[in-house]
């Protein structure tokens, strides 16, 4: 199994990255309706973090799978309770939730042991796929998507990451040009600048 190179897997990704925020977003987005509609229902709050993390991966799946199916390069793989995504031919890429080492959060199983095992090869793709993880962290209160990354580790080793920037809002950046000062109308002008008199200094 191939390593994952930081600018190589920048490069694949690139033009998706996007798209990649776009479905954390939209996930993150419905996890907060649901929160707001739960207070706004008198319902008791969640006992276990791991609720949110398994409803906000619910709609990434839903999102992510509509969202890259069908593009090019892109393969959609759907497992049993998790999905992945196989970038170009080369990179092989799942969401996660990040933890304090911006490492996602798996059972202990063997195919995620295989994934998070930077020599572990994956069933069914080709030897030199390389594997990273879409990490979303949300700030300590949970009520704000903090960052979506790209990660690589190796087993508990966080090797590289790099984030995914939020897009800028629409018309953000836009330079809105000033207007030329307005002249009054006829040949004078409000106010006049006085030529001082070199002359007459001079005398004084």
């Amino acid at each position: 199994m191939a390593h994952a190179v930081k600018e190589e897997v920048r490069a694949i990704l690139g033009e998706y990255h996007s798209s990649i925020r776009r479905v954390v977003e939209l996930a993150w987005a419905e996890w907060r309706t649901v929160a707001a509609l739960r207070v706004e229902h008198d319902l008791a709050p969640l006992m276990y973090p791991r609720t949110i993390t398994n409803d906000v991966f619910d709609a990434i799946a839903r999102f992510g799978i509509a969202e890259f199916n069908g593009k090019p390069s892109v393969n959609v793989k759907v497992e049993a309770q998790t999905f992945k995504l196989f970038f170009k031919g080369r990179v092989c890429a799942r969401f996660k939730r990040g933890d304090d080492d911006k490492l996602g959060q798996n059972v202990a199983t063997q195919a995620s042991l295989a994934f998070e095992d930077a020599d572990g090869e994956l069933p069914g793709f080709p030897p030199t796929t390389v594997k990273v993880d879409f990490i979303w962290l949300a700030n300590d209160l949970n009520t704000r998507l903090a960052h979506v990354l790209v990660v690589a580790r190796d087993g508990d080793r966080l090797l590289w990451e790099y984030e995914i920037e939020e897009e800028p809002a629409s018309g953000a950046g836009t330079v809105i040009p000033f207007p030329d000062p307005i002249k009054p109308s006829g040949d004078d002008d409000l106010i006049t600048p006085k030529t001082p008199d070199i002359k007459k200094t001079e005398e004084e």
